[in-house]
């Protein structure tokens, strides 16, 4: 089965982890290809935030994948700037929660951004909480990582203040198959926390 014969499913995620039906509720609200990879991230007690992978993740004719170098990014705050649909524009994707992650999976997720570059790991920080959030008292050694390599997008504010996208390169022929794999690999390769 291929990517472009997923239709989207357009439910709005939850927490899951302390949820006893959990897989009953990924079964419904996330699309087949990410099932699996989502399932491995409850398990290991990750939060998953939102996901896509269906035919809306492929590129019209004659467009581009969307990366980061494409997007106009400056310090301003402002609420029409680039969104987290822009992760998805060539890419099937799922978002984590970073400041959820334990120390060593914020570790894991420095190391995959250097093994796969940060075209396919993307941090991001959420516009709508830098606008209204307080300033934070504690600020350590990862937080600081985190701000040297991540960028601003808009996305409203039920999402985390930091987030990780985890993507994929999607075509016309990408199959279901291929990114099942490509995202357990990387749900894999994640710590039980």
């Amino acid at each position: 089965m291929l990517i472009k014969e997923i239709k989207p499913i357009g439910k709005v995620g939850k927490n899951l982890l302390q949820n006893e039906k959990a897989n009953d509720i990924i079964d419904k609200i996330i699309e087949l290809p990410l099932r699996k990879a989502c399932k491995i991230f409850k398990n290991k007690n990750i939060e998953t935030n939102m996901s896509s992978a269906n035919i809306n993740n492929l590129l019209k004719k004659g467009k581009k994948r969307i990366e980061k170098e494409d997007l106009k990014l400056d310090n301003k705050t402002h609420f029409f700037g680039p969104t987290f649909i822009n992760a998805g524009k060539g890419y099937a994707w799922i978002m984590l929660n970073y400041d959820k992650l334990s120390d060593q999976n914020k570790e894991k997720i420095f190391e995959l951004q250097n093994l796969l570059t940060e075209k396919r790991i993307w941090l991001v920080y959420s516009m709508y909480y830098t606008k209204f959030h307080t300033k934070e008292n504690e600020y350590d050694e990862y937080k600081k990582r985190f701000d040297e390599k991540s960028f601003r997008l808009v996305y409203n504010n039920k999402y985390p203040r930091r987030a990780v996208f985890l993507r994929m390169p999607i075509s016309e022929e990408t199959t279901v198959e291929e990114v099942e794999e490509y995202f357990c690999k990387m749900a894999n390769e994640m710590l039980q926390q």
